[in-house]
């Protein structure tokens, strides 16, 4: 089978997916898709890749017909599949344990993002902060970004209360010493906001562990957009971040 990934760097779902791809050591095609400019509203793409007309999108295709076998939506059943279907099982496994009940402390965490820190995800209203007006930039921070640094606040001290549990030597979200799906997931959204200069001083742990997960080399690699991005917006609108502050 031949794996075609569509996905963006600059989204945090993506990431996380193709992470995985290079973590699993899957061999993949790379399609990047213009989400910020509507091509995923796009009739092909509904037709083609993903009717959800979301990414990132994994098309897996039949090598001898050259026809596409099936196509996933949603980050989640993207990073599942790959664990399922990947040839280094053993590897595959602590990503995403294949024993049932192995898995459903990953699975509860995977389902506790959604609701509880993508839901506060302000990275576009950080751009919205960078590409407007000087005279507009303290409105939108206190009416678009402090609702969501406050909805966050509470969710980091979950985290945090969480991963102070584990020990030392096993900092990730369900005590192992290798991370899993929950805190690819998990970690690709935080880092976005990093990316921007945001620290989370107030959740030591939180801070740790996310460091530790940025440092793994497939990590840093398939960020560094998100990276640079980050950068420019810091350095010509940091004054009207809350950068400090907001987690403290």
């Amino acid at each position: 089978m031949t794996l075609h990934l569509y996905a963006h760097r600059l989204s945090q779902p993506s990431r996380a997916a193709e992470i995985l791809l290079r973590e699993l050591d899957m061999p993949y095609r790379w399609h990047e898709v213009d989400f910020a400019n509507g091509e995923t509203r796009e009739s092909w793409f509904a037709r083609d890749i993903n009717a959800l007309q979301t990414i990132p999108a994994l098309v897996v295709e039949n090598e001898s017909t050259g026809r596409t076998d099936t196509s996933i939506g949603e980050s989640h059943a993207v990073m599942r599949y790959l664990c399922r279907v990947a040839r280094n099982r053993e590897l595959a496994s602590r990503w995403y344990p294949a024993e049932p009940l192995a898995a459903a402390p990953v699975d509860t965490w995977m389902a506790w993002h959604h609701n509880n820190v993508r839901a506060y995800d302000m990275y576009h209203d950080i751009m919205n902060l960078h590409l407007t007006l000087p005279m507009l930039k303290y409105e939108l921070q206190a009416t678009a970004l402090k609702p969501l640094q406050d909805g966050l606040h509470g969710s980091l001290a979950t985290l945090d209360h969480k991963l102070a549990q584990q020990a030392a030597s096993q900092p990730t979200l369900c005590g192992g010493a290798h991370p899993t799906l929950a805190d690819l997931t998990l970690a690709c959204e935080l880092y976005q906001i990093v990316a921007v200069g945001y620290r989370f001083s107030g959740c030591p742990h939180v801070a740790g562990w996310l460091e530790g997960m940025a440092q793994r080399p497939h990590f840093t690699d398939v960020s560094q957009e998100i990276v640079e991005q980050g950068r420019e917006i810091r350095e010509q609108s940091g004054a009207y971040l809350d950068l400090e502050q907001a987690f403290a």
